[in-house]
């Protein structure tokens, strides 16, 4: 019964970040007179920065805790590569490709301790493969994904030249690259768990289905809106759209799992 109650409340846990970081926005919100900023990253330079970070980290986390159902448990464990990513390099200072210079300093620091740290998973994950605690094709896939961001944010945060101006490479917005490729992974999970090994039943799958399609269009317009027209609330709506569906997702499929304690995908394969 403890990794029952384990597993219920990490998922539990999950909902309850999405709602911490909506409260604190909202919050914020109240504070300014009701004028909200174009986007949620935008709130990292706001009161509500502190709970920004802290909730984005906590969702890596727990991720990457959480056992799903292979593809679906891999995909997560994607998505808790680039969640503090999101918290940890942020979006330029009021709509400019820029970061302001004294808060440079602590985005370094962050990204240090994301390399160690991720560093140091991926060769736990090599460790339990070699005893047989954990899939290499799933140390393979995810390893292999994070070991490629830490290469790249190294190179970018750390190296002469592309140091300079970090995080706007080229003037390639960072944040936005992993706050795509975060919710690409959030996309693709109702999905895969709609057509998996273990399809949900008629109703869920059709919950699950239609959360897909709105966070993919959710994603489109978040983009569109940032390259478009980024100082308009239109990214704002499309990550609240987002981060909404996707907790509606998994509120369901907490309630379907709520006595799945131990889903196959974490059996090494």
């Amino acid at each position: 019964m403890t990794g029952l109650r384990t597993h219920r409340y990490l998922r539990l846990a999950l909902v309850g970040i999405v709602v911490a970081l909506a409260a604190s926005v909202l919050i914020e919100l109240i504070r300014s007179g009701g004028r909200p900023l174009p986007s949620i990253s935008d709130y990292y330079y706001s009161p509500a920065g502190g709970v920004f970070v802290g909730a984005l980290t906590a969702a890596g986390v727990a991720l990457l805790v959480l056992s799903g159902r292979d593809t679906e448990s891999m995909l997560l464990d994607i998505a808790a590569v680039f969640a503090p990513l999101i918290a940890i390099v942020p979006t330029g200072y009021r709509g400019e490709p820029s970061v302001p210079s004294e808060v440079l300093p602590t985005v370094r620091n962050g990204v240090g301790v994301y390399l160690t740290m991720v560093t140091i998973l991926v060769a736990l994950g090599i460790v339990l493969a070699a005893r047989g605690d954990l899939a290499w094709r799933r140390v393979a896939i995810v390893g292999g994904t994070a070991s490629a961001v830490v290469i790249a944010l190294a190179t970018l945060a750390f190296a002469p030249g592309p140091a300079a101006v970090f995080p706007f490479p080229g003037g390639i917005n960072l944040h936005l690259v992993a706050t795509v490729c975060f919710f690409a992974m959030f996309a693709a999970v109702p999905w895969v768990t709609s057509f998996g090994e273990d399809p949900p039943a008629a109703g869920y799958r059709r919950v699950y289905l239609a959360v897909s399609v709105v966070i993919a269009a959710a994603l489109v317009t978040t983009v569109g809106a940032a390259i478009a027209n980024p100082d308009t609330v239109g990214v704002l709506i499309g990550e609240a759209v987002a981060l909404g569906a996707f907790a509606a997702y998994w509120t369901a499929q907490t309630i379907e799992r709520w006595r799945d304690a131990d889903p196959p995908s974490i059996l090494p394969r």
